[in-house]
């Protein structure tokens, strides 16, 4: 249940790593750039030595810029939180995934199963410095409505909150003690729980929702921070 970024946008997360240092408010100004952060879930890439042939991903990353030195998790929250915060994910409230957590550990500092107080998420930096701030996807960073993306710094969000479902529809979470009888996954648009369209189909959907929320406030001035987090090409 690991998370990879799309290469060609990994500069972006360097981003989250020093953003916190300048947490402070300050005008939008009409040159600065916007943002497009994606991620693809459980991708291996080619480029940095995976027996899966990636040729176009492969492409960008050789005519870009690559980290090849970063901290990384092979699971996906704590990688997501990582981006999110700048931080290690002990420390922002994912020491493992939690869905993985031991009982002796659920519920300890570093492992509340969601972004703890601590935490300045990288959105909220960039709202507060101006940004639109716009999100959709696979979230994992807290179930509970009070720790979706809208409580985090996204103006608007539709996300999956759990780590993962159908690709097709919500009718089968992917957590589940028995996986014949899966949850009905829990999507939030700009936190409320909503109802998944007739023709869903994941990355479509997502692709089309970010777009609509580029589109809504593009003659406000301000420049854009936009999230993409793909469930694919996780299973099922």
């Amino acid at each position: 249940m690991k998370a990879a970024l799309a290469t060609l946008l990994i500069p972006v997360a360097t981003l989250a790593l020093g953003i916190q240092a300048s947490h402070a408010a300050t005008p939008a100004k009409p040159d600065r750039p916007n943002i497009l952060l994606i991620m693809a879930d459980d991708l291996d890439l080619g480029s940095y030595g995976s027996e899966i042939a990636t040729p176009n991903l492969d492409t960008l990353a050789d005519t870009g810029v690559k980290m090849t030195q970063f901290y990384a998790s092979p699971f996906c929250s704590p990688t997501r939180a990582m981006l999110m915060s700048g931080s290690d994910n002990h420390l922002v409230g994912f020491g493992d995934m939690s869905e993985l957590m031991l009982p002796e550990q659920r519920g300890k500092p570093g492992y509340e199963g969601y972004l703890n107080e601590r935490v300045v998420p990288m959105a909220q930096v960039l709202r507060d410095a101006g940004y639109r701030t716009l999100m959709t996807g696979k979230w994992h960073l807290g179930v509970p409505e009070q720790y979706s993306p809208a409580t985090r710094g996204f103006e608007r969000s539709y996300a999956l909150v759990h780590g993962g479902s159908s690709h097709w529809s919500d009718g089968a979470g992917i957590v589940a003690a028995d996986p014949a009888k899966a949850p009905k996954a829990i999507y939030r648009e700009n936190g409320k729980e909503v109802t998944l369209p007739k023709d869903f189909f994941s990355s479509d959907f997502f692709t089309s929702k970010l777009i609509e929320y580029i589109e809504a406030d593009k003659d406000s001035g301000k420049p854009f921070f936009a999230y993409l987090a793909f469930t694919a090409p996780h299973w099922p």
